[in-house]
């Protein structure tokens, strides 16, 4: 009885778990971890037993502070700037606990300029941000209350107890007879006889729903799937903390800000980048980087890795995948990869939705594919066949020896839905098939797309950027023996610094991800 209580009534402390590559920094306060890249997450043992869940005491964004670390305010070009951030609850009362996920970033309007920031988390209510001084001039710093720990803490909760916070169904049909049930990735033993065992027809990845309910209809007449928002109860106090990844975004910025000023060798200098072309990056380097990794000056990203050699052309695309077919496998996210290489490449798309695609220009001899990946996939309430979903490690193994093609590997949105052990097995197996295609198709481009940030979804409720933290951690240490073999498209700093609404990058940056991700992966050697 007394861990029960424990795990319903305490306010944790969370231990801060973060990125694999990191700093030691000395912020003024005692010494705290910085990340190389984005922000410190809580552990999972940190958010196992739970946490007190009062809306009056979730850090407020009109109560919170930003402000500069030291007295001066003028930087040159290359400096770091500190500021740190205090939050507060809503009745102004200073928080006592980390675990909050905060994302700052500094901006000028005027130039379309921006970058995004690291976070430190000191567990007791104050971080520390670090940006890089990238252009000369005023910029504000500003930052975002992405999710709170409440919130966080709330989801994994949901992810033990339900599987996902949104619910998955399996469509059974034969002689115009018709029953859906609801399915899960686990499954209790006890109610082994009850469920359906769809792990074969998942690719080798655990998936089981109920049996249906007419007597006629059997496992083997699985033949669709869609899915809700999550079928569970929640008191009212959870359902306003999960409300609130659906909130206007505009309600979690902080209203304070800081302005700086930044002085530049020559009016008008960016900080510029190592002269290395991106496609000569070793791919190591790939997965090494550091926050900021690279800026936007005119809604153009420009690399702090590497120069950008690469044209923004038609012709050079289509010569980068000539012969070749660019598999862009994953979720609708990927296939905004797609949409906006067929605007770019100027070749019409068929696609439809969810369904799978795989279109080709013969004038130019490329083709563009996508497939979306195994359960769990929420289509929503459309219902389709389960063709349509499909492990990427099919598509890999079949792949003949002789392939010239480009693979990016990628996996994401649908899983920040459920536990992160889902993710975690997902991504490991995926190991093998990679290992083998390295090993019969030397020619071969492979590339692991990371997770991107957002805001929040306005629509798409329990659904937080936040598991991208984690999740990229987890691409690190399944690839860790491959990291020299395989690039790494790091999109977090990119997305960090323009900001999207939600889980769908808007256009304009979709196109600059998409050239980063060419620019790297072209004419590779």
């Amino acid at each position: 009885m007394k861990k029960q209580l424990f795990g319903v009534l305490c306010l944790c402390v969370g231990i801060p778990f973060v990125y694999q590559h990191f700093k030691w920094h000395t912020l003024n306060q005692s010494h705290v971890y910085l990340p190389a890249r984005g922000a410190n997450y809580l552990t999972e043992e940190a958010m196992r037993y739970g946490t007190i869940f009062v809306p009056s005491l979730l850090a407020h964004p009109t109560k919170s502070r930003i402000y500069l670390k030291h007295v001066y305010k003028v930087y040159n070009v290359g400096d770091q700037v500190e500021v740190q951030i205090d939050l507060y609850d809503m009745n102004g009362n200073r928080k006592k606990t980390g675990g909050d996920f905060l994302r700052v970033w500094m901006e000028n309007p005027e130039r379309a300029t921006s970058v995004s920031g690291r976070v430190a988390d000191y567990n007791n209510g104050s971080y520390t941000a670090v940006l890089k001084a990238v252009w000369p001039g005023r910029a504000t710093i500003k930052a975002f209350i992405a999710a709170r720990r409440e919130e966080i803490v709330l989801s994994y909760m949901i992810y033990q107890k339900h599987s996902g916070l949104w619910t998955l169904f399996a469509e059974y049909r034969a002689n115009n007879l018709t029953n859906a049930t609801q399915c899960s990735v686990t499954q209790n033993n006890y109610l082994e006889k009850e469920w359906c065992n769809f792990t074969n027809e998942n690719d080798g990845y655990s998936y089981y729903c109920k049996k249906p309910k007419i007597k006629q209809l059997t496992c083997d007449t699985w033949s669709h799937a869609y899915s809700s928002y999550g079928i569970y109860t929640l008191n009212t106090t959870e359902r306003t903390i999960q409300a609130l990844s659906v909130a206007d975004p505009k309600d979690g910025i902080l209203q304070s800000s800081v302005t700086v000023s930044v002085k530049g060798a020559s009016s008008g200098v960016d900080l510029t980048a190592p002269t290395t072309p991106c496609s000569k990056v070793p791919s190591v380097r790939t997965w090494q980087q550091e926050s900021p990794n690279g800026f936007f000056v005119k809604n153009k990203w420009h690399s702090l890795m590497c120069t950008d050699t690469l044209s923004r052309t038609a012709d050079a695309y289509r010569e980068c995948l000539k012969g070749k077919t660019l598999w862009l496998h994953g979720d609708s996210t990927s296939k905004q990869f797609k949409d906006i290489l067929h605007s770019i490449l100027r070749f019409p798309s068929h696609s439809d939705a969810h369904m799978p695609s795989t279109e080709t220009d013969f004038k130019h001899n490329f083709s563009v594919s996508w497939h979306a990946h195994e359960e769990p996939f929420y289509h929503g309430g459309r219902h389709y066949h389960k063709s349509a979903n499909q492990g990427q490690q099919v598509m890999m193994d079949r792949l003949p020896n002789t392939t010239k093609d480009i693979v990016v590997l990628y996996m994401y949105v649908h899983f920040t839905l459920v536990h992160p052990d889902v993710f975690r097995r997902h991504v490991q197996g995926l190991v093998p098939s990679v290992k083998n295609l390295l090993a019969r198709a030397p020619n071969v481009t492979l590339a692991v797309r990371g997770p991107h940030a957002f805001f929040r979804h306005s629509e798409a409720i329990g659904m937080l950027s936040y598991w991208g933290l984690l999740y990229a951690n987890i691409w690190h240490e399944a690839f860790a023996s491959l990291q020299h073999k395989i690039v790494y498209l790091d999109f977090w700093d990119l997305t960090m610094a323009k900001p999207s609404r939600d889980c769908h990058p808007a256009g304009d940056t979709v196109k600059e991800m998409v050239h980063l991700m060419m620019s790297l992966l072209c004419f590779r050697k």
